[in-house]
């Protein structure tokens, strides 16, 4: 096993930092006028980087072999790592909203169909549960439909020329969904939904997996050129062109850049390193930690952060980690290296 990669916590720790900003200034205000509607909207971008920090990570763990064993221990490993806090975490918040999911996305409030799709992951694909029952869990649909694609990503990564292949694969992808969406199903849509919920289709079509592959994309693009050492420029040129088709993708741009000078320079920093150890956990509950506090006693956007961060921090330190995500995480890697070591029987 390899040494963990502490600049990849470091990425994390800014990721999720970055989004609890974000939720912290889209419910409070800040003593500096305009900057909380301005990190409300420019902070999400942690979500990003928390993409491209994956596409990077799944490269260094799925390993050099290939085939079915291979996938199957990566799909075990990922299944434990990812699904044990989410379903708690359709759980809790089902309670709290008392089975009415998050108003903002369910405006007519979630149905069983919309529970049993979170539960399973396929939520990415419906209007009305992409990121109704767990607040945030869009990401999480994009990540397991990254998961889906990549043990054929990292095939075609191994051929001649491999990364440039992935790359302007996933490039592509980017424009023609992109390309699909504005022209065709946005407009269809807009046209059989009330235009109170309009909003929807724009943010559906945001969190969709062609809008996003693109961050994984530049994952996989700094791995080669960090880990394989690689001087290849194509496959960038293919991935920043079709990111600077809008001024979002422009931003991932040079999210993916600073990103390559973290991970190259190999920066740590303690601090930002325990909270991107802890990021999937405090992702999972900021949510409901910024309602309580909120409701308890509104704060300044500044003490707001921090006391959302160190609780959410606490939580995930003291309870989730110790009791959930330790216990399923090496749940998964043991059965999974058991189904690997396993021969098939003599006749």
């Amino acid at each position: 096993m390899t040494d963990r990669n502490h600049s990849l916590d470091l990425l994390r720790g800014i990721a999720i930092l970055l989004v609890v900003v974000a939720h912290c200034a889209a419910v409070t205000t800040s003593f500096i006028p305009r900057l909380a509607p301005v990190l409300a909207n420019e902070a999400q971008i942690g979500v990003q980087l928390f993409f491209i920090v994956s596409g990077y990570t799944m490269m260094l763990t799925y390993g050099d072999e290939s085939g079915f064993a291979a996938a199957r221990s990566f799909y075990i490993r990922r299944v434990f790592r990812i699904a044990p806090a989410f379903w708690v975490a359709i759980l809790f918040y089902l309670s709290i909203t008392k089975g009415e999911g998050a108003q903002a996305w369910a405006p007519d409030g979630i149905s069983a169909r919309d529970v049993l799709l979170t539960a399973f992951f396929l939520h990415g694909y419906s209007l009305t549960a992409f990121n109704s029952v767990v607040p945030g869990g869009w990401s999480i649909a994009v990540e397991m439909q990254f998961y889906l694609l990549f043990p054929l990503i990292i095939s075609i990564f191994r051929r001649p020329n491999g990364a440039f292949l992935c790359c302007a694969l996933i490039a592509l992808v980017n424009v023609a969904g992109q390309f699909s969406a504005d022209r065709y199903l946005i407009p269809w849509m807009t046209a059989v939904l009330p235009p109170s919920q309009v909003y929807l289709i724009n943010g559906f079509f945001y969190c969709w997996l062609p809008r996003q592959l693109i961050c994984f994309g530049f994952g996989i693009l700094l791995y080669d050129w960090v880990e394989r050492k690689s001087q290849s420029s194509l496959g960038a040129m293919f991935l920043v062109g079709a990111t600077l088709l809008t001024s979002w993708g422009a931003f991932v741009a040079v999210m993916a850049a600073a990103s390559f000078v973290v991970l190259a320079s190999k920066l740590t920093m303690p601090v930002l390193g325990l909270l991107g150890r802890h990021s999937y956990a405090i992702y999972l509950a900021h949510f409901a930690v910024i309602s309580v506090i909120w409701a308890l006693h509104p704060l300044d956007l500044v003490p707001m952060t921090i006391v959302v961060t160190a609780f959410s921090l606490a939580l995930s330190y003291y309870l989730f980690e110790p009791l959930l995500e330790r216990p399923c995480n090496r749940f998964g890697h043991v059965l999974a290296s058991n189904l690997r070591r396993r021969k098939p029987a003599i006749a």
